[in-house]
């Protein structure tokens, strides 16, 4: 697989003692789907085709059930399959996104067990009290970089990371300088994603003494941000 952005790039053949290797445009690793363009449309896919089959499969078998049962069904069976990895992967599309939600939405149908079409599914989720699975996914990466931030694993920060030098009452003291870029591609790739959520957590997320103290206390103003004009999204 050759990793390239040209509309037209320079193609190499490679063989391993005389036999040609075939070209992918995609690949999976670790249960992630890489593409040739490293955009995230494939991964999205497969995804949210293979949680629609186990949607499909308890909406056959657990219909009668109650809300409860159908409720921790979709939360242990479906859900990890939509934020598997996604500490690395987070579209930035629209599509992507709503791809991925509307596993969620109809998950929620089923939950109600309401398939109308004249029943808005928007109330049916904020019912159950469920993060869209975009704040889900963002909180995931910001909860990745307190971890690298404070040696809770063993992953250092690229140098080319920088602790903000400007004051302003809006920073925490943990403030990152935003790298730049002209390309999506890096843009919205983890660490200059990690960093624009991260910068904007308020103090009382960025300085409590676990990651899941963290994850309790970043969740809500996770909720709260609002997508820059400049920016597809967060």
């Amino acid at each position: 697989m050759s990793i390239t952005l040209k509309k037209k790039p320079s193609l190499y053949e490679y063989n391993i003692q005389g036999e040609v290797l075939h070209r992918a445009k995609e690949h999976d690793y670790l249960g992630v789907t890489i593409s040739d363009d490293l955009s995230w449309t494939a991964h999205c896919k497969k995804t949210t085709a293979k949680a629609s089959r186990t949607l499909g499969m308890l909406r056959r078998t657990l219909s009668p059930c109650s809300k409860e049962v159908k409720t921790r069904a979709y939360l242990s069976l479906v859900r990890p399959q939509l934020e598997y990895g996604s500490e690395a992967w987070n579209p930035c599309t629209k599509t992507d996104i709503n791809r991925i939600e509307q596993v969620q939405r109809q998950a929620a149908r089923f939950v109600h067990c309401d398939y109308r079409r004249t029943t808005k599914v928007t109330p049916l989720v904020q019912a159950l009290e469920w993060d869209t699975l975009h704040h889900k996914r963002m909180l995931n990466q910001a909860t990745t970089f307190y971890k690298i931030q404070f040696n809770l694993v063993y992953i250092q920060l690229p140098s080319y990371l920088q602790i903000s030098t400007t004051a302003s009452r809006t920073q925490h003291g943990f403030n990152y300088q935003q790298p730049s870029s002209n390309v999506d591609v890096y843009g919205y790739s983890y660490y200059p994603r990690a960093v624009c959520i991260w910068n904007k957590l308020p103090i009382s997320a960025v300085s409590v003494p676990s990651a899941e103290m963290f994850k309790t206390a970043a969740l809500p103003a996770i909720r709260e941000m609002r997508t820059p004009p400049t920016l597809k999204s967060l």
